[in-house]
């Protein structure tokens, strides 16, 4: 499988505004004979986890300076955004900014590429190894709380 890097429009068609993206929709990139597995896993608890923690990796990566997102209708492209913190520390987003392929910096191309292969890699993994259960609760248990 190769990645191609695409042109996204990162809020609608209507304002211009576009990203580099990778078209990660699971017909595109998850060879056939693991398809219907990963179908059956994205309605699993814990399924975005690993593919969650790889982007919270990359963003913080940049120090939230560059980010990345899925946009999308079904959330099949990973797009590359600009974005920041604020001075008390919490994290912003430009997502309808325009952002043109010669103002990324070879380092942040690279890394959001090597993003976009970890995500199909760590997506087969999983449709190789997992497997979904379902069960019920059936004792009372017990939460810690956070204010």
């Amino acid at each position: 499988m190769r990645l191609k890097r695409i042109r996204y429009y990162t809020m609608n068609s209507w304002n211009l505004s576009t990203s580099m993206a990778y078209n990660l929709k699971i017909y595109n990139v998850i060879p056939d004979k693991y398809r219907d597995k990963v179908y059956e896993l994205m309605n699993a608890d814990g399924f975005y986890d690993g593919i969650n923690y790889l982007v919270k990796e990359f963003d913080k990566k940049f120090d939230y300076t560059w980010q990345a997102g899925f946009n999308g209708r079904s959330g099949g492209y990973l797009v590359l955004y600009r974005g920041g913190k604020h001075e008390d520390g919490s994290v912003y987003s430009k997502p309808g900014l325009n952002i043109e392929d010669d103002e990324v910096p070879a380092d942040v191309k690279k890394a959001f590429r090597k993003l976009a292969s970890d995500i199909v890699a760590e997506t087969i993994y999983m449709a190789k190894n997992a497997t979904v259960e379902t069960g019920t609760y059936e004792k009372e248990y017990k939460f810690v709380k956070y204010f």
